[in-house]
């Protein structure tokens, strides 16, 4: 496989922390409190909005877009969250129509560092540096939220929430060296699993995407890359996970963030500035496919994001210097 740099964006004016992707969008936030999206299917992946800045106080450290739908979540360091949307208009060729805040979200105590919805839109999951997780159910216009639970077994700042693409089941990392699943059971949302084996700060998760097994990716502090399987359903709603890899030795220091393609490729990047491509072999073994040291120059990388447009397969990193690039791959 081989990288290559097909576009540098330099959007924000200070850290660049997420970025998400959706029908051929890109959604980015940073400490500056801009949120920029930006057009993914032309050449020129031309930046078509900045969302209003006086929105939040504070950094955004968090997008998310809503499944089927233009419906943006984004988590602030003021310690809310907001919703953002418009009419549908998948010709982006055509009249380009303005997105618009929906709603602010109110609950957590200190800031938040993470929103994701779930894989059906009708909820969306926060965590905050106030060592909870919210699970929030959602109206059809993403206008009205109801708290449906809040979830304090992290001891910790949770730094992470992830559904799994295919079914209710979510994953939070924490700054207590753990992840932990949650599903809902009787009309409650309790903790399934719990996964220990990071030695340091777990900043990031992500499920594959498959119905015949459930696995999932995480990074840490520790410099380690790891994948973990559901093993068997508990009893008293316990489910039995393991770790089943861990991911050839690449980093340096802290990787941040992992993100698992629907293709199968494992992209992880941190700390050090590089950029790390992992595929799993016929044997089951993880091998190292593609490597960029320096992705973003002397600084940090924040955040990594498969998407596909058109058929291509495309992966963006963020950083430290508010720039994205966007990667593409010879297969």
């Amino acid at each position: 496989m081989v990288i290559s740099l097909l576009q540098s964006l330099k959007l924000h004016k200070d850290k660049l922390w997420s970025i998400d992707c959706a029908k051929g969008l890109a959604a980015t936030a940073s400490s500056d409190r801009k949120i920029k999206l930006i057009n993914l299917r032309n050449s020129d992946f031309k930046e078509l909005e900045e969302l209003d800045d006086n929105t939040h106080k504070k950094s955004v450290r968090s997008v998310c877009f809503r499944p089927h739908s233009s419906i943006l979540a984004a988590g602030s360091f003021d310690s809310t969250i907001s919703i953002w949307g418009k009419e549908e208009n998948d010709d982006l060729q055509g009249t380009y129509q303005e997105t618009e805040p929906l709603a602010i979200i109110e609950g957590h105590e200190n800031e938040v560092k993470s929103v994701a919805w779930s894989h059906s839109g009708d909820f969306l999951a926060s965590c905050s540096r106030d060592k909870s997780v919210w699970i929030w159910e959602a109206d059809e216009m993403g206008e009205e939220f109801e708290c449906l639970s809040v979830l304090q077994e992290h001891t910790q700042d949770v730094k992470h929430v992830v559904w799994h693409p295919l079914v209710n089941l979510l994953a939070s990392s924490s700054y207590d060296d753990t992840i932990r699943l949650w599903k809902e059971e009787e009309d409650d949302w309790e903790c399934a699993a719990v996964l220990n084996g990071h030695e340091g700060t777990v900043w990031c998760s992500d499920f594959e995407t498959s119905e015949s097994s459930l696995r999932l990716v995480s990074c840490s502090d520790d410099s380690s890359v790891r994948v973990w399987k559901h093993v068997e359903d508990g009893e008293d709603g316990e489910d039995v996970w393991a770790q089943e890899s861990v991911l050839p030795q690449v980093h340096t220091r802290a990787v941040y963030c992992v993100s698992w393609s629907p293709d199968g490729y494992i992209a992880s990047t941190g700390s050090d500035g590089i950029l790390a491509v992992y595929k799993e072999n016929e044997q089951g073994k993880w091998e190292v496919v593609a490597q960029q040291t320096e992705a973003h120059g002397v600084f940090e990388v924040n955040v990594v994001k498969w998407t596909k447009v058109g058929g291509k397969t495309l992966l963006l990193s963020g950083a430290d210097d508010g720039s994205v690039n966007i990667w593409s791959f010879s297969f």
